[in-house]
């Protein structure tokens, strides 16, 4: 146990709008007399979907039940086998009781189990009626050891040293095999505020441009930080020497302090240790120059693609592609696309540094002060937060998405409608909410973003998004990525070299066919997991999963014989994307 002292989606859009699988899949809804449950109706603007309340699971003393270690805020319709078991964790209760009492200097009264998709936080209340945070992290979070440490020291630096509101870490430990509780943890201070997924719909406009400006101070504090390498921050007693950065700042920026205490080491992120990656010797960090770590990322997939990789399988089997699956497609494609990374990098150095960002700032992971002015006044769940490319780290908020069809590049703010005193009042009220989403969204980005704005930054950062994902998600988008930086070559090259790749006219026109059936098919996808009411990977509310299931059991085979040889005809082979896909998953022993 340590006590503390105290001191990164791809969008693929064609002009059409009349797309052939979406009306197939109209009439797979009406072929099965499927009403959607009330609880698909969309949110506000600003709000991704949420879930629904976890279920709340109480532990006494010593004793403890098993539903502490099993996910149970949901279920899924496929690959369930595999889900439950990257979320299944079993530890002491009494031994982590007991580290909650020593470091707490009382006893446990209660805990209370919320979880998310890759950790379990134990609300635990104490016998002198204080209230702590217990975090177990699950298998699927990522790393042994790494993940853990490196968001420790995080939350400690930016707490410390950058004047981020943070929960106070008490006690922690990333070392499962001999910490006497079985699990990694983090036991921390509650964080205190309201969460801002609880009143963000009843917020007027004056208290949500309150949290975006308090929030824009924050981070601009983060990025007055700049590290000399790209990699997770640690305490250096948690890396080897040999696989620490030189230095933690980087030369002629301001310095923070504790360089004795911090270096920047392996990135921590999942990605690089998901299914046989956590065993493979990888180029993980820390890394000298933007160029090197696009670089890992496509050797990190060729390597992975060369040894392991199988023809369509998914965890999500809604993620599969048309058509087969061919390894030296990916591993061409993927060396394309190492050609061409000088291009890829902006020449800013502003946008180049190597800053520290929160990821995941959606509603659940802000805290705001529980008075009229509802500032920003905690932030939570740093895992994976690494120091990345300023350009490649910076993106907006979750809270803030809002439909960019009505916002403007540049300086100016969105604007209603010209037609707008003609409508409707119900439809005046919706432009309105409309209107105040793409408010904040542009308030947010001319004060955060369009200082670290680039040119043709779609393109810069496509390909390296589509080039750590190529068997996940096809390797369509990475292709369409190359050819856009073929036809942008005259602009992003720094050189007068000519562009190493090559696209003839006879290819262009099949990548766009590609890229329509690409489009079809996803689109259909879509609308067959609205119509069944379910999340991605298919989850599903634990009291839908009979019903759900059941229906699910008998659809196929009521379809008519018509429409059945109509999706087989313009889908991939195996096209029912209810089906168990992926095996069992083992626990490799994870390289650093």
């Amino acid at each position: 146990m340590k006590v503390l002292r105290s001191p990164a989606s791809i969008r693929i859009v064609r002009a059409t709008t009349a797309l052939k699988p979406t009306n197939v899949s109209r009439k797979l809804a009406t072929a099965v007399s499927i009403t959607p449950p009330s609880y698909l109706s969309l949110p506000p603007p600003g709000l991704p979907h949420p879930l629904p309340d976890p279920p709340v699971v109480t532990s006494l003393g010593t004793e403890y039940n098993e539903n502490l270690f099993r996910y149970t805020s949901g279920r899924w319709l496929y690959n369930e086998s595999q889900q439950m078991a990257q979320r299944y964790i079993k530890f002491d209760v009494a031994a982590l009781h007991r580290v909650i009492a020593t470091v707490c200097a009382s006893p446990v009264v209660s805990m209370e189990k919320k979880e998310g998709l890759f950790n379990k936080t134990l609300m635990v209340t104490l016998a002198n009626g204080k209230k702590v945070a217990a975090r177990i992290k699950n298998p699927i979070a990522g790393p042994d050891h790494l993940m853990t440490s490196s968001e420790v020291a995080t939350m400690d630096f930016v707490r410390h040293n950058l004047a981020i509101p943070v929960p106070k870490i008490l006690a922690w430990s990333s070392h499962a095999a001999n910490n006497g509780v079985g699990a990694e943890y983090i036991i921390m201070e509650s964080a205190p505020g309201v969460q801002l997924s609880t009143v963000w719909r009843t917020m007027d406009s004056r208290q949500k441009k309150n949290v975006v400006n308090s929030l824009v101070a924050l981070e601009q504090n983060m990025l007055n930080a700049k590290f000399a390498q790209y990699g997770s921050l640690y305490y250096k007693d948690d890396i080897p020497e040999s696989k620490r950065a030189p230095r933690l700042y980087a030369h002629g920026s301001r310095r923070f302090g504790s360089e004795e205490k911090f270096c920047i080491g392996p990135i921590a992120h999942r990605n690089f240790y998901e299914d046989e990656r956590a065993t493979m010797d990888l180029d993980r960090g820390p890394w000298s120059s933007p160029e090197d770590y696009l670089r890992s990322l496509a050797l990190r997939e060729e390597a992975w693609i060369s040894r392991f990789a199988k023809p369509n399988i998914h965890d999500d089997p809604f993620r599969n592609v048309s058509g087969p699956q061919l390894k030296e497609e990916h591993l061409q494609c993927l060396e394309q696309y190492r050609s061409i990374i000088p291009a890829l990098v902006p020449t800013a150095r502003k946008v180049l540094a190597s800053n520290l960002w929160h990821s995941d700032l959606n509603p659940g992971n802000i805290f705001v002060s529980d008075d009229d002015e509802r500032r920003v006044v905690s932030i939570i769940d740093w895992q994976g937060c690494w120091a990345g490319p300023a350009y490649l780290q910076m993106t907006s908020p979750s809270f803030l998405a809002c439909d960019g069809a009505g916002l403007l590049s540049g300086l100016d703010f969105p604007k209603l409608p010209p037609e707008y005193d003609i409508m409707s009042q119900d439809t005046k009220a919706i432009m309105r909410e409309d209107h105040k989403a793409q408010m904040l969204h542009k308030l947010y980005e001319i004060k955060q973003l369009y200082p670290y704005r680039i040119s043709d930054r779609e393109a810069r950062t496509m390909p390296v998004r589509a080039a750590g994902r190529t068997w996940k998600d096809g390797i369509l988008p990475l292709r369409l990525a190359l050819l856009d930086i073929f036809s942008r070559w005259a602009e992003l090259s720094r050189s007068d070299e000519p562009c190493p790749l090559r696209f003839t006219r006879e290819e262009v026109q099949e990548l766009k066919r590609q890229r329509d059936r690409y489009v079809d098919w996803h689109d259909f996808l879509d609308d067959v997991r609205t119509t069944f009411g379910m999340r991605l990977y298919g989850w599903v509310s634990p009291h839908e999963y009979p019903s759900k299931r059941a229906l699910l059991e008998g659809t196929r085979s009521r379809l008519p014989v018509a429409l059945t040889s109509q999706l087989e005809e313009i889908l991939p082979q195996d096209w029912w994307p209810f089906r168990d896909t992926v095996p069992l998953p083992s626990a490799p022993e994870v390289r650093v």
